[in-house]
């Protein structure tokens, strides 16, 4: 059923490719998700394991690339197209904060404060309004802004799920969510201006030829950091109520604090693009980039 898409025969599969990240992230995934069950300390292994085993398959895709075959993953993606590499990490890398900071909040107010399933989803519904009033002037100010909007997007992101973490902590449980709402709105409007305007500033370089290509494996790259951050948070704060006693509060700041630091490391990447973009680039934008590719990518 798949259509031919070069004049010599239908397009090649790359199974072993499949198989070899599939397998890796499989390895890297399965001890976060059994924390609970102690999953890190009997299956630790599997960590370096799944490491090897996606080298492998980096190995494998260049193979595939130097033969001309088509890759799972083009490796020309992260070392000729400007920009990619360093929007991917980004992404991947708030994602596991972002995606794993809602199951800790709704463990913590239904679990720790007796909240409804909806007054729950009520609680952080500052947080998705601040977002989607933020995504809509974002994608005005990108082109304008560059990189530096991702960058105070991030800084909002930090401070406002930082303040809700604190909040949680120490406020009374029956003024919690009123004192963290203020905190979530910020957090909201900081993650407007991140994953959208990132998507539009990682593919706006790559060629056309690999905007296929670049769109998957971006959203692979997310995925796998939402599913790390919706694994290890929730974990975490199921190890800390058995630590403390079911002390609730303690739990939701140390997990919430947890995926704070993740994002940190993606405003350290977030900041090194910019620095890069001020001083000129590094020269490796790539000549068939077009214009209407860019928007593409604003899309």
């Amino acid at each position: 059923l798949l259509p031919r898409v070069a004049p010599g025969g239908p397009g090649r599969l790359d199974p072993v490719g499949v198989t070899l990240l599939g397998a890796g992230i499989l390895a890297v995934m399965l001890p976060l998700v059994l924390a609970e069950s102690g999953g890190l300390t009997k299956a630790w292994w599997l960590f370096p394991a799944g490491a090897l085993v996606l080298v492998a398959f980096a190995r494998w895709e260049r193979r595939v690339a130097r033969r001309g075959g088509q890759p799972l993953l083009e490796p020309g993606l992260l070392t000729e197209t400007r920009g990619y590499a360093t929007g991917a990490g980004l992404a991947a890398l708030y994602f596991v904060g972002f995606s794993g900071v809602w199951l800790v909040f709704a463990l913590f107010f239904q679990n720790g404060l007796g909240y409804s399933p909806l007054m729950s989803g009520l609680a952080v519904t500052p947080f998705a309004v601040g977002s989607a009033v933020a995504a809509a002037v974002a994608g005005r100010l990108v082109e304008r802004l560059g990189r530096l909007l991702t960058v105070w997007g991030l800084v909002a992101v930090m401070v406002g799920l930082g303040a809700t973490a604190l909040l949680l902590w120490l406020a009374p449980s029956d003024l919690a969510a009123w004192l963290a709402a203020p905190a979530l709105l910020l957090g909201g409007l900081g993650s407007g201006c991140v994953i959208s305007p990132n998507i539009t500033m990682t593919l706006r370089d790559v060629p056309v030829r690999m905007a296929g290509a670049a769109g998957g494996a971006l959203q692979t790259g997310q995925r796998l950091g939402g599913a790390v951050g919706t694994a290890a948070l929730p974990g975490l704060f199921y190890l800390t109520l058995n630590a403390t006693h079911d002390d609730y509060h303690e739990a939701v700041a140390l997990s919430v604090g947890t995926g704070v630091a993740a994002m940190l490391c993606a405003l350290t990447v977030a900041v090194r693009d910019w620095h890069r973009d001020r001083h000129g680039g590094d020269g490796n934008c790539p000549p068939e980039t077009s214009h209407s590719h860019t928007h593409a990518g604003q899309n």
